[in-house]
């Protein structure tokens, strides 16, 4: 008896909407095509935060390190020395064992004052300490300590990155040593990327 009585209500209120509908004009559908711009690059919706916005600013001077000739003592597997200075951040180089040292020949000499370690920003990198100096040299045998040993933190929240910022001065090459690397299951430091300023 109950579904008797739904099912007339059903009936009885379906018989107005029916008649509307059959009464009702037709409207018409105007559709607007627009040409989107092309895209050469992923885009973020200006309502997503960009994570970038939260990461270590380094100096918007050119990156002296990028291209330029490298040394290293010996690597991990297939993590070479030429990543580290090859302008991306998905490619890393990885000593075997501690001390290890990069070496930059910045092909001229340069008012240096900056160097910036790079890991992969992707949060899947854990953070890390790694310990690390700057030595700087006009003639490549002659080192000066620039900025001594001291611990930085990698995090991805602040794009895996640390920033050493010492006094301006002149430099033909530049070492950066490695001392430590909290994260090292290899027994190794890691760079993604060494950037060098002035």
């Amino acid at each position: 008896m109950k579904r008797f009585f739904c099912l007339i209500l059903a009936l009885l209120l379906a018989v107005p909407c029916m008649a509307l509908c059959e009464n009702a004009e037709e409207i018409e559908t105007i559709v607007t095509v627009v040409t989107a711009p092309p895209q050469t690059k992923p885009e973020r919706p200006p309502c997503f935060p960009d994570p970038a916005d939260d990461y270590i600013p380094l100096p918007e001077t050119e990156n002296l390190a990028q291209g330029k000739p490298v040394l290293s003592g010996a690597h991990t597997d297939v993590y070479v020395i030429k990543n580290v200075n090859d302008g991306k951040t998905d490619t890393y180089w990885e000593s075997k064992g501690f001390p290890a040292e990069t070496l930059f020949d910045l092909q001229g000499t340069y008012a240096v004052s900056t160097v910036a370690v790079c890991l992969n920003p992707s949060s899947i990198w854990e953070p890390r300490i790694q310990e690390i100096a700057v030595m700087v040299s006009l003639d490549g045998e002659n080192f000066t300590q620039a900025a001594a040993p001291e611990k930085y933190e990698f995090d991805a929240a602040s794009g895996n990155r640390v920033r050493i910022d010492f006094e301006q001065t002149q430099a033909a090459f530049v070492k950066v040593i490695f001392t430590l690397n909290s994260a090292a299951r290899t027994g190794g430091a890691q760079a993604a990327e060494i950037c060098i300023f002035e």
